[in-house]
């Protein structure tokens, strides 16, 4: 029985199977990745508490255990805007600590309501006398998406702003960061300060491994799939009566 064949069929057939193959292949890959990238992470996350200046001279610190002592800076604090907990809008409290050694870094301390109006800022509580602060280092993407970008304030403390930018904070204290802040856990105190809500996103809150894994066979069976539909269509197809 002679069937009409369809070059542009089989084309756009061997096309998407060919796509879908590729992204399986793709999230495949990423899966690995991902995997290695949250055991090299869960690895620091369990390490001995490392110096300040330590941190500072590895490039491989997001996520590495610090320890530091200090006085915190109680008249300069941050507010990074639009933090939600719980479904309620609110900030991240960051303030500076001045360590023993001489060097300055931001410690987030957790989340603070917004309130009902947005044109007060809520008030931070101070620590008094030194601390010795032990968390996690957390380096901010520098690829975030703001809804505008906007010059600090010149006189406005607490100081609000949409992301960290370490560079231009320091310089409006007047002294040079480090290039990242240090999130305390949620367990620990800070001094006689209250304990604010940390509800840092955990290493593993990302895709996972077996995320990417699934994905990868979603693609793989909607391949197949297309395969599966163009040889049915094509081997059922019946000639057109002759007229």
């Amino acid at each position: 029985m002679n069937r009409r064949f369809s070059p542009l069929g089989l084309l756009l057939t061997l096309t998407v199977v060919a796509a879908c193959l590729s992204l399986s292949w793709w999230q495949w890959q990423r899966a690995g990745e991902k995997r290695a990238w949250l055991a090299d992470q869960t690895a620091k996350a369990q390490a001995a508490p490392v110096s300040l200046d330590q941190a500072l001279g590895r490039d491989d610190r997001q996520h590495l255990p610090v320890r530091v002592r200090g006085t915190v800076d109680n008249d300069h604090p941050v507010l990074l805007d639009n933090r939600t907990y719980q479904g309620v809008a609110g900030y991240y409290l960051l303030s500076p600590l001045h360590a023993d050694d001489g060097r300055w870094v931001l410690v987030n301390r957790g989340w603070l309501p917004r309130g009902a109006d947005r044109a007060r800022l809520p008030d931070v509580a101070p620590i008094s006398g030194p601390v010795t602060v032990t968390g996690q280092v957390y380096e901010p993407d520098t690829r975030a998406l703001v809804l505008k970008s906007t010059p600090l304030a010149e006189h406005q403390w607490p100081l609000r702003v949409q992301k960290v930018d370490f560079a231009a904070i320091g310089r409006r204290l007047g002294v040079e960061l480090a290039p990242f802040e240090i999130r305390v856990p949620p367990e620990q105190s800070l001094g006689d300060a209250p304990v604010l809500p940390r509800p840092w996103q955990d290493i593993t809150a990302a895709i996972s491994p077996e995320r990417h894994q699934a994905y990868a066979l979603q693609w793989l069976g909607l391949g197949l799939a297309a395969l599966i539909m163009y040889l049915v269509a094509r081997f059922r197809r019946r000639p057109r009566p002759d007229h």
